[in-house]
């Protein structure tokens, strides 16, 4: 018994040795793919190893759009603004949709409190897209008429027109 112990203790210290040389060995060094151009196909904008995304590339809106410096701060600081503004109205639409998912899944749900929350939920919408449409008209005032353009590409390449968010 005592020469069985004795042998698993030696066989796990062996592994656990092993497993540690292996852990100090430097792992290569592989360079980075090349990135692709902005419009071609399979370009995904803000995705990227950094980000998390498998594979992808790292995104800049500056190099994306070709920004001055002057331009990247004022696009920096509009949105900041337009999240400061939008967050309580997403937080409030977050909110309606749990109340409407409990009311629609009670014993007995009220189709009526069903309405009014899904009329709230409507006019949350309105009022976001509204806010969005300003965000996006101050942002095109700071760029020129070619940023605007690739703008609207990547919004396109991400799927903006099928209800993704950027």
């Amino acid at each position: 018994m005592n020469r069985q112990i004795a042998s698993a203790l030696l066989t796990g210290l062996l592994c656990a040795g092993s497993v540690t040389v292996r852990a100090a060995e430097p792992a290569p060094v592989l360079p980075p793919p090349p990135a692709p151009q902005v419009g071609a196909p399979g370009f995904m904008p803000g995705y990227g190893p950094a980000r998390g995304g498998m594979g992808r590339q790292c995104f800049s809106m500056k190099q994306a759009l070709g920004l001055t410096d002057k331009q990247d701060a004022r696009l920096r600081d509009l949105r900041q603004e337009h999240f400061q503004e939008v967050a309580s109205l997403r937080q409030e639409h977050f909110r309606l949709q749990d109340d409407l998912a409990r009311e629609s899944v009670s014993r007995k749900p009220d189709e009526r409190k069903i309405s009014e929350i899904s009329g709230m939920i409507g006019k949350q919408h309105e009022k976001m897209a509204l806010l969005q449409s300003r965000h996006l008209r101050e942002v095109a005032s700071v760029l020129d008429r070619k940023q605007v353009e690739a703008l609207l590409r990547m919004k396109e390449s991400r799927g903006m027109h099928k209800g993704g968010r950027w």
